[in-house]
């Protein structure tokens, strides 16, 4: 896939005439009655304005091609209902759909030549308004300069999403690749999330009832259960199709349950899924990251759900509902009491990343198991009583906190796949059972609302408290701590099976960089003495200097560095050295657990060369350039110039203070 798209955008760049020619078709078709209806005209136009972050296409032709092919295409559709007049409405889609039509009309008489502008961007139908001026006898003049006015603003706004895109997809290359697609991964499984529950929810309710009645005559069950199965299923019962689906997503979930126990006793961490998915969530770690996977995790803190809970037992109690309250301390205690009691039972063992976590076993994983019984009781509570087409909306709520929960736990690696998928199962189960004898034996709360909103403040609250309180204390125990190493200065300096990486982590093991050096010592001592030779502190882009990205004029030198990540870290030292305004070195240096001889720290680095990327004179990224780089030779020559510094050279060349005799002969 990677080397078609390469070959692809090769292409483009190679024969631009072809490229604009179908910008150009796709803006008239989109433009065109009846076939802008089906042509993804807007999705086009952002990848053309992709493609113009990239360098791949030039702004002003491009934009000249969507400009003709948009007045082309309004011009078309104007000439086809000028012409036809009365006639078009039997044709087809007209005379089988007239309501498409009936709107444009409606919308022309109201706006006038406007409609003809404003249809352009955002109105009804926007591939009719040009036919239905048509019909409508507008004068050509007219329509030709709100043709032509409304085509020169809507082709740069529409490649302006994509040229934003592209520029994004440049900076997340160059600095965060990990976090744009942690967090494009987010949003498309939030999406996913909300889809299947609304989707699942509605094809349950009216079929949940006969297809339980099947199961049960196929199950043939025993006479006593299969009564009161049978008054689950009753569809004479007003809260039957609820009913049905609770019981089914009972077997549902119990049926999970014991494929993911089997799982983790014939060994969670030899099944070849558990694997993929810990390789992938750890490859995706970066600074930022952590700190938003820390906060999804913490959605089932029992720090969060305890007083959620809490406070929502004293709202149902206050209201009168004492068996409710009673449903909700059943389901707290089931989070507490299972955790350990199943753990202890399975003892399924963790992923060994070295997480500072107290509880060992992987299954059931506390935090999932309470977001799914708290966060999902509380849906059935809810939906219950509200209006019936609103009520997927509790269930793809919850469905939205315990899949982020789960994603978040699975990012740090704190148990597998399969135990997360197990612990989610036995928490809807439970929330089934529950769901079952809360709509068989308690009446309905008339108050939704108010439960609804007790709900929020009260979890809101404890999440921001524990927020303030505990954030970096959790990032520094989801963080990976691998055991320390000791290496012997001849050992360092024979470069042989040194327990270090000898490249740079890419997100997908794919053109990794190689360290230029490694360094053991203070990095205090390596940045003075580099200072002579023109190396200086790095100015890191942060929120307050990144406006400096919006001014193409600035030179190289004064733009921000932005931040390289090594192992889901930042690097500890930048040093920038400026040969030239538009030439700047970056020595970027990240931290080992190895020490030499057990007293100086040992330090990777690598050192590169920047150029400024400008897209479309807006804005200006420093780019690290690929290929032949001679910043290397550059600071190994600068590194020996410098009395403090020993220098042995090799690959990687190692560098040590002077005063420490770790590269003594």
């Amino acid at each position: 896939m990677e080397s078609l798209l390469y070959g692809l955008l090769n292409w483009i760049a190679a024969n631009p005439g072809w490229a604009y020619l179908f910008v150009g078709a796709v803006a008239l078709a989109e433009s065109l009655a009846v076939v802008g209806m089906i042509v993804p005209g807007v999705i086009m136009m952002i990848g053309a304005g992709a493609l113009i972050a990239t360098g791949t296409l030039g702004f002003w032709p491009t934009t000249l091609a969507a400009v003709v092919g948009a007045v082309a295409g309004d011009g078309i559709s104007y000439w086809i209902g000028h012409h036809f007049r009365g006639r078009i409405r039997g044709w087809w889609p007209f005379k089988r759909y007239p309501q498409q039509l009936d709107r444009g009309v409606v919308f022309f008489k109201r706006h006038g030549a406007k409609s003809v502008v404003f249809g352009r961007f955002f109105g009804p139908g926007r591939a009719v308004i040009p036919l239905v001026a048509g019909m409508m006898q507008m004068p050509p003049a007219r329509f030709i300069a709100a043709n032509v006015s409304s085509a020169l603003g809507w082709a740069p706004a529409y490649l302006a999403p994509g040229i934003v895109f592209g520029a994004s997809l440049k900076l997340a290359a160059e600095a965060a690749a990990r976090l744009a697609i942690l967090l494009v991964l987010l949003a498309v499984l939030l999406w996913l999330a909300i889809w299947t529950a609304r989707n699942l929810y509605r094809l349950l309710s009216p079929h949940a009832s006969s297809w339980l009645q099947t199961l049960l005559r196929w199950a043939d069950v025993h006479p006593k259960i299969g009564r009161v199965a049978q008054a689950l299923a009753d569809p004479e019962h007003p809260d039957a199709a609820t009913l049905a689906a609770l019981a089914l997503s009972l077997i549902a979930s119990t049926a999970v349950l014991g494929i993911s126990i089997g799982a983790g006793l014939f060994g969670a961490k030899d099944l070849a899924v558990n694997q993929v998915t810990l390789d992938l969530g750890q490859s995706l770690h970066t600074p930022l990251s952590n700190h938003i996977m820390v906060g999804l995790a913490r959605l089932g803190d029992p720090l969060v759900t305890a007083p959620m809970t809490l406070a929502t037992i004293l709202y149902l109690l206050a209201r009168g509902h004492r068996r409710d309250a009673g449903y909700w301390l059943a389901t707290a205690l089931f989070a507490l009491v299972a955790t350990p009691t199943v753990g202890w039972l399975l003892r399924e063992p963790r992923p060994d990343l070295g997480l500072a976590l107290h509880w060992p076993w992987s299954f059931p994983s506390g935090q999932v198991l309470s977001a799914t019984v708290v966060y999902g009781f509380l849906a059935v509570n809810l939906a219950r009583s509200m209006p019936l087409r609103w009520r997927w909306l509790p269930y793809a709520t919850a469905t939205v906190l315990i899949g982020a929960t789960a994603l978040a736990r699975l990012y740090f690696g704190t148990e597998w796949l399969t135990d997360l998928v197990g612990s989610t199962a036995l928490g809807l189960a439970w929330t089934a059972a529950l769901g079952l004898a809360l709509y068989r034996h308690a009446r309905p709360i008339p108050h939704w609302a108010g439960l609804a909103g007790t709900a929020l403040l009260s979890a809101t609250a404890a999440f921001t408290a524990v927020t303030l309180a505990r954030q970096h204390h959790d990032i520094a125990a989801f963080a990976p701590h691998p055991p320390p190493c000791a290496i012997t200065a001849e050992r360092w300096r024979g470069r042989t099976h040194l327990p270090v990486a000898s490249h740079r982590e890419d997100l997908w093991r794919q053109n990794q960089r190689p360290f230029d050096l490694q360094y053991a010592g203070a990095l205090d001592q390596l940045a003075a003495a580099l200072s002579p030779s023109g190396w200086t502190p790095a100015h890191m882009l942060d929120w307050q200097n990144a406006i400096k990205l919006l001014s193409p004029s600035l030179p190289l030198t004064e733009l921000p560095v932005l931040h390289h990540i090594h192992d889901g870290r930042h690097e500890a030292l930048a040093l920038v050295k400026d040969l030239a305004p538009d030439q700047r070195l970056v020595l970027r240096l990240w931290s080992t657990t190895c020490e030499i001889n057990g007293e100086a720290p040992l330090w990777l680095g690598t050192v590169t060369s920047l150029r400024k990327d400008s897209i479309v004179d807006l804005i200006a990224l420093p780019i690290t350039e690929t290929g032949s780089d001679p910043s290397a030779v550059v600071l190994e020559w600068d590194l020996k110039q410098a009395p403090e510094i020993t220098v042995d050279p090799g690959q990687p060349p190692l560098v040590a203070p002077r005063r420490n005799g770790l590269l003594a002969d």
